[in-house]
């Protein structure tokens, strides 16, 4: 469990961190791409069980053995950079403030947290496959299968919160703007 955390606080950091880079750098991303990614993500978000096969491509990388750590990087770094490019280039006049509160709604918000904790489960379980590998202890596929099957579960919930979130708050927020 204490490897599980660990996963976690390091996601926190590096979406943190990519999200400050995006921010930074946003001037660099073609808009075409940023109206590129928003249609895309009309496509992908068209019922939870969509958001949840996504995701769970996404969280099976994170736990493959060797791989999974590698994975993750490449995901969070991608997440938190178009995080900070997008909301440079949508609430860039808001400064950091902006940053900080598009920070909070990914990573926050029960999906985000759901989400993020999938993640971290996935790949921990990478991690602990790729020891016990090298060390050639047993266990291997009964513990790879136990964090999968938790980060599976934790994925499909994150699914269903985060579909009820976009069909709940969603509206709202765009009566706001």
């Amino acid at each position: 469990m204490r490897l599980v955390l660990l996963v976690l606080l390091a996601e926190y950091l590096a979406i943190a961190l990519f999200a400050v880079l995006g921010y930074i750098y946003h001037g660099v991303v073609p808009p075409w791409f940023i109206n590129m990614l928003r249609d895309q993500l009309h496509e992908v978000v068209t019922g939870p069980l969509a958001i949840f096969g996504h995701n769970a491509v996404i969280m099976t990388a994170d736990s493959i053995p060797f791989v999974g750590p590698f994975a993750l990087a490449v995901t969070l770094g991608a997440t938190g950079f178009v995080l900070g490019a997008v909301v440079g280039y949508a609430a860039g006049q808001f400064g950091l403030l902006s940053l900080a509160v598009g920070y909070l709604a990914t990573v926050a918000m029960p999906h985000g947290i759901l989400e993020l904790s999938s993640y971290a489960f996935a790949t921990a379980g990478s991690i602990d496959a790729t020891r016990r590998l090298l060390s050639r202890r047993g266990g291997v596929l009964k513990t790879w299968l136990i964090h999968y099957a938790v980060a599976l579960a934790l994925l499909l919930a994150a699914a269903y919160v985060e579909w009820w979130e976009l069909e709940t708050i969603g509206p709202i927020l765009s009566r706001l703007g």
